[in-house]
């Protein structure tokens, strides 16, 4: 097999101010022991799985990282030691928000098969070295799957093993703006190429164009000429009237089809305000919620000053104490003859979390379609969020979901009815192995 080395540079430009700010302000050393310690005590008010702390006690941890908050030199180092801070807790909910985030990453997007790393996307002036569907093997020479667990880990925020591997590999290359990385990609048709990368995509955003630009957060097609297919990438609460207008101009096409598949792969939540509308075409009850339930942690002075001496209290004393929160079912006003009545397949997997898994758990509790894929995130819940100096936005879950036996579904993720695992050859080939055993099991349940 043949190797080749190419040294790959980018000419820089002048960064955006956000950019500027979150790099050169570093927080001063009191202003950083401030943000770990208004970290500390909100996950000790509000972090809605204070069973945790059984297992990573929350005042020893503070006292562990109090040094290295001190010694962050910068913006860099002070971000990366309260996401690592955060990371222990084990829920995804529970991280620094990425709107601000001080690190930067060559021209690259990267998805894994397993514990195969795939560029999904990267600039076309290194297409040719870097293709889209080469695996890359090494990072800075070392084995790919070996840098993860050493160097990206840490700072993974995760309560499910498959998602804390999932988002690594797709954080597997963010680093130090302007740094260089070395890695060795085995491309497509089976060459070996290291090349040599600098971390500086978003301060070159406005030049380095992409092979793939063409994501939207809804695109409808209609397959075999009977099939709708909906592929939802985000709820982000800015494509709310995009999904809509896409969504029901597209109502009468729809209305014709047998069946009807609904893809939210690697859509990571956003807003239910952007999955409404087409919820309501698809529950065909006029009155539904979820079986679950949600709870928040309870804080009263008082029964904790009396937990300490009586039985009664001493939930409020241990910090245990929970509040179920009530929601009002979704009310469904739209004429039935205007739903949608077909089959339904739901294609779940890696990615799919928040608002996302609301959804999901709606249509399995509703009954009303068939999940096919992998394991949702585990990211049920609801997090409140609080700047700390540097301008970085931090989120703790404050509100989680408990199912109706008790279980946690952030111990497992939603599971699929059938589960299917993406094919990396089938990927190559431009084919989606996912989708077509979707259609398969959709064709079944039309010819019931």
């Amino acid at each position: 097999m043949k190797k080749y080395i190419f040294i790959v540079t980018f000419a820089l430009c002048s960064m955006s101010t956000n950019m500027l700010m979150a790099q050169d302000k570093t927080p001063t050393l009191e202003e950083r022991i401030y943000a770990l310690s208004l970290i500390w005590k909100e996950l000790h008010y509000n972090f809605a799985f204070p069973e945790t702390f059984q297992k990573v006690n929350e005042d020893s941890l503070y006292m562990v990282y109090l040094p290295k908050i001190e010694q962050a030199k910068d913006n860099f180092e002070y971000y990366r030691v309260l996401r690592s801070f955060l990371a222990h807790f084990n829920d995804a909910h529970t991280r620094i928000f990425e709107s601000h985030r001080p690190d930067d990453v060559p021209p690259l997007q990267t998805i894994n098969f397993g514990e195969k790393i795939i560029v999904s996307n990267t600039a076309k002036n290194i297409a040719d070295k870097i293709p889209v569907g080469s695996e890359i093997i090494k990072i800075n020479h070392i084995p790919v799957v070996e840098y993860i667990k050493d160097s990206v880990y840490q700072y993974i925020s995760s309560a499910t093993p498959h998602w804390k591997f999932d988002k690594a590999a797709g954080e597997i290359l963010y680093g130090r703006p302007q740094s260089t990385v070395t890695i060795t990609v085995k491309t497509p048709k089976g060459k070996e190429n290291e090349v040599e990368l600098i971390r500086n995509y978003y301060s070159n955003r406005a030049k380095e164009v992409m092979v793939d630009t063409s994501i939207l957060p809804i695109n409808i097609r209609i397959i075999n000429g009977k099939i709708g297919y909906i592929r939802l990438t985000s709820f982000d609460k800015k494509y709310k009237d995009t999904i809509n207008l896409v969504f029901n101009s597209h109502l009468p096409q729809l209305r014709k089809c047998k069946g009807l598949i609904i893809d939210i792969h690697g859509n990571s939540g956003g807003s239910q305000l952007s999955w409404e509308n087409i919820l309501y075409h698809l529950i065909l009850k006029s009155q539904f919620q979820e079986q679950g339930k949600y709870f928040s942690k309870k804080h009263v002075p008082t029964y904790k000053m009396w937990g300490k001496f009586d039985p009664q209290f001493r939930n409020y004393y241990q910090g245990t104490a929970m509040e179920e929160i009530k929601y009002f079912p979704f009310r469904n006003k739209l004429n039935d003859s205007l739903k949608l009545h077909q089959p339904l397949i739901v294609i779940s997997g890696e990615g799919v979390g928040s608002a996302s898994e609301y959804f999901l758990i709606l249509m399995k509790d509703c009954g009303r379609a068939t999940v096919i894929g992998d394991p949702s995130v585990g990211n049920v819940g609801e997090p409140m969020m609080f700047t700390v100096p540097g301008n970085l936005e931090v989120m703790i879950c404050a509100k989680k979901y408990v199912n109706q036996d008790g279980t946690q579904p952030n111990e497992t993720g939603i599971l699929p009815d059938i589960e299917v695992k993406r094919d990396y050859n089938a990927y190559l080939k431009g084919k989606d192995n996912v989708l077509e055993r979707a259609i398969e099991e959709l064709q079944k349940q039309i010819k019931m």
